[in-house]
């Protein structure tokens, strides 16, 4: 494992956006949103573990795949989630706290990705 706080980043970054994804779609599936969600982010979830395993035992292009991540996800992905469905949601207050932490989680993504 690479001991550049860095990758440590990174590696945190990715993980933290896999949990959180997954465990924010499975809220939303008790308060009766769809199961697709949840498988979707589901498989999301594994190829981003995938990724920080890679990123910690020091693969060179696992950043360049997590940058590319973090810019298509903060970029387009969440700003047309925010438009089409946060937003006629009527965002509670768990719902605006995953939208920020997904966000930041991204930024970070991509701050270390570059930083690498």
């Amino acid at each position: 494992m690479t001991a550049d706080p860095w990758a440590g980043a990174l590696v945190a970054a990715l993980a933290i956006n896999a949990v959180l994804g997954f465990a924010y779609r499975v809220v939303r599936l008790a308060r009766g949103g769809p199961l697709g969600d949840v498988v979707g982010q589901a498989v999301l979830g594994v190829l981003l573990a995938g990724l920080a395993v890679l990123a910690a035992i020091g693969v060179t292009w696992s950043r360049w795949a997590a940058l590319a991540y973090g810019l298509v996800f903060g970029l387009v992905v969440m700003p047309l989630w925010t438009v089409a469905v946060l937003i006629p949601l009527r965002p509670g207050g768990l719902d605006i706290g995953f939208t920020v932490l997904y966000w930041a989680s991204l930024a970070v993504i991509v701050a270390s990705a570059l930083a690498l």
